[in-house]
């Protein structure tokens, strides 16, 4: 595949005759399944370039072949969708990416089209037709979003109510939104490696964020810190 690396490119894409699709996910039933149900697809010609359990695997295999269009989830070990995409995004400016997931919660989808600026999201519980129709789209240069997801909660006003008292309590103690959330998290008694699981990020990270939260509180242990989130209704 040639990778556009400048707007003008990108703004008139061609769909090329047959689809090279590289598959990024650690569940192997599942990957061999799409496999075969993408490439018996009548109504795409699709080939399967490669597939990836991880982040680091797709990223060794992508120096050595690029897709027409990568498929890529967002919980993987070792190196997970989240923390991959700004490094595709770096170093493959041009490739669509079309995030296919089972999370379907606004703040993933925002991230991921907002933040990260993929090609698309779609869930897991999509039909392959809606799959075949996402790839086609994010081939085309259009963004591609599930009929099904949103990118707002529901309850908007309740969320904008509660994004005024964040801001407040943030400038209060100069904390972070990713401390505040991890926070939340320390208070329902969640340890490194559950609030990792929960966020998308290394245990290590979630350390280091905790190390901040408590110098910037001055509160020097755990029990501090849950007794300090509980004081102030984070949990």
């Amino acid at each position: 595949m040639e990778i556009a690396t400048d707007c003008s490119e990108r703004m008139i894409p061609t769909v090329p005759s047959q689809i090279s699709v590289f598959i990024a996910d650690d569940h192997t039933l599942y990957v061999d399944a799409l496999v075969i149900a993408l490439e018996h697809y009548p109504a795409l010609p699709v080939s399967i370039l490669g597939t990836a359990s991880n982040g680091e695997d797709l990223l060794r295999q992508l120096r050595l072949k690029l897709p027409d269009v990568l498929l890529l989830d967002l919980n993987m070990p070792v190196m997970n969708g989240l923390e991959v995409i700004p490094l595709l995004r770096e170093s493959y400016p041009g490739l669509p990416i079309l995030v296919v997931t089972k999370y379907s919660d606004p703040k993933f989808v925002r991230e991921c089209l907002q933040v990260h600026n993929v090609a698309g999201y779609i869930l897991k519980t999509s039909s392959l037709k809606e799959l075949a129709e996402g790839i086609q789209q994010v081939l085309q240069g259009n963004l591609y979003m599930s009929k099904n997801l949103q990118l707002f909660p529901k309850d908007l006003v309740e969320e904008e109510v509660e994004t005024v008292f964040d801001e407040n309590f943030l400038a209060k103690y100069n904390l972070t939104r990713r401390e505040l959330e991890i926070l939340g998290l320390i208070a329902k008694a969640k340890s490194n490696s559950d609030i990792a699981v929960h966020l998308f990020i290394s245990p290590q990270t979630v350390g280091a964020h905790r190390k901040n939260i408590m110098r910037k509180l001055n509160i020097s242990s755990t029990a501090g810190l849950v007794r300090f989130a509980i004081e102030n209704q984070l949990g």
